[in-house]
């Protein structure tokens, strides 16, 4: 479950996670590729530094740093900066750009090469309601869009070293960001992420481009902290309202209404909920949770019915609230690292538990933040993306031995590996006709389709679902 927004206003937050809006029926995403056997030695190009190229010191100062130095930057161009997406690579407008002066991206570089990223965010000194992250707005958008700009800048140059170079710099910056285990950190780093790779899609593109099969493929799994999220997840609870580990604790009716008030704010700024001012309307907004939290506080304590009527309002909507958020937490926490084919049946699951437990508060949601599938499939739809890539990268290769020719079927490439798709673990679905060919994911299970659908998640099935279409140019 993500409940970040007590950080940043919830609005702000969805923008810079979410998804790019696309049609429907999107695209596919067209392709026109040469030849390109890998050179030798393998990893002659990489889109992170190796570890000798690595310098000691924080890369966190160096990020943080950069908007101050360039205040009139700030304000004039960096506003617009998402505008250079939308601009083909053919635009003339590419001539004359210079909305990322040279040496904020110096110190971009100087950044990535840094081998730690400390933010010092005061995890577990203060309750986490406390931790604020408007830092990631502006790493979102000059390390995202800015990178994006000047990566497609040069590459409508012809400039093939400087577009790895910049690709790298987004990329190792992205995991600095996924440093720092909180959910929204991830989210960020995987959007910056994907970003750098429809450059590097870009990239092999370009006649001109080597085959980059290799430095996709030793991206590792760590790019994003998935394994330390999912370890302060389940504990997130408890640390954003210490009083819950004392629960046991005599408390007047004045002090339990102290801490439903805390609740309510948390509701307001964490998932969303939105209540009008005034007692009588919080009163309302409560109102179907108390029925339901007195009906099952006997079964979720273990205690007699008498005991629960006794309790105020305040103290049961606490106790019920606590007992059943936690349990939602530390599922999640169990299942977003697990493997897509044993995480996928239990979030479904969850999905529907959290929605059901949300819509017992009389209010308006973001339902971003009660979706733990829509959060799995975000973060882990950047290793399907590097998967699609790396395939594209070794059908280059061998056009390349086979006189500039599609293979007809993937198993024909017999010296690389071919990644299986991560979701299902099913091979890709390839189809050649003439000199276009086509590559796809396979099809997810209907039943994680189906919700995504209820859920009008359409980015996020357009993501999931893209389509490569793929012409060869003649080899030369």
């Amino acid at each position: 479950m993500i409940r970040f927004a007590w950080m940043i206003l919830p609005s702000v937050l969805l923008s810079f996670c979410a998804l790019p809006s696309q049609a429907a029926d999107p695209k596919p995403i067209v392709v026109e590729i040469t030849p390109k056997a890998i050179e030798s030695p393998v990893l002659k190009y990489r889109f992170l530094p190796r570890e000798d190229e690595l310098k000691a010191g924080n890369a966190v100062p160096i990020l943080l740093r950069l908007p101050w130095e360039q205040q009139n930057w700030i304000q004039k161009v960096y506003p617009n900066l998402h505008k250079w997406d939308e601009v083909p690579l053919t635009d003339p407008k590419w001539k004359d750009f210079s909305d990322l002066p040279e040496r904020f991206f110096e110190d971009m570089k100087r950044a990535a090469y840094r081998r730690d990223a400390q933010w010092e965010y005061p995890i577990g000194e203060v309750p986490a309601m406390f931790i604020l992250l408007p830092d990631l707005q502006g790493l979102r958008t000059y390390l995202g869009y800015g990178l994006s700009a000047k990566a497609k800048y040069h590459l409508s140059k012809g400039q093939i070293d400087e577009t790895i170079d910049v690709i790298k710099v987004g990329l190792t910056n992205g995991r600095h960001i996924a440093s720092t285990p909180f959910v929204i950190n991830q989210l960020v780093a995987a959007a910056i992420e994907r970003t750098m790779l429809d450059r590097a899609v870009d990239l092999i593109g370009h006649p001109k481009s080597p085959n980059l099969y290799w430095a996709l493929s030793s991206i590792p799994k760590s790019i994003l902290s998935i394994d330390r999220t999912a370890d302060l997840e389940g504990n997130m609870l408890a640390m954003t309202f210490p009083f819950l580990n004392d629960l046991e604790r005599p408390r007047t009716d004045e002090e339990w209404k102290k801490v439903l008030d805390q609740q309510l704010n948390y509701l307001e700024s964490s998932v969303g909920l939105i209540v009008p001012k005034g007692e009588a309307n919080k009163k309302k907004a409560f109102a179907g949770a108390e029925k339901v939290a007195r009906r099952d506080l006997p079964a979720l304590l273990g205690i007699s019915p008498e005991k629960v009527k006794k309790m105020t309002t305040e103290e049961a909507l606490i106790r019920w609230f606590a007992v059943n958020h936690a349990r939602l937490d530390s599922r999640f926490s169990a299942y977003v690292g697990l493997p897509a084919r044993e995480a996928l049946p239990q979030l479904i699951k969850l999905n529907q538990d959290s929605y059901e437990f949300y819509n017992n508060f009389n209010g308006k949601f973001y339902d971003f933040f009660k979706n733990p599938l829509f959060n799995y499939m975000t973060l882990h739809s950047i290793y399907r993306k590097i998967q699609t890539i790396r395939i594209v990268e070794a059908v280059r290769h061998y056009a390349a031995g086979h006189e500039g020719k599609f293979p007809e079927k993937l198993d024909d490439i017999t010296d690389l590996p071919i990644p299986l798709d991560c979701f299902t673990d099913k091979p890709f679905v390839w189809e050649v006709e003439g000199n276009m060919a086509t590559l796809t994911a396979p099809e997810l299970p209907e039943e994680v389709m189906a919700s995504l659908k209820e859920q009008k998640k359409d980015s996020l099935i357009d993501l999931l679902t893209a389509t490569y279409q793929l012409k060869l140019r003649a080899a030369k």
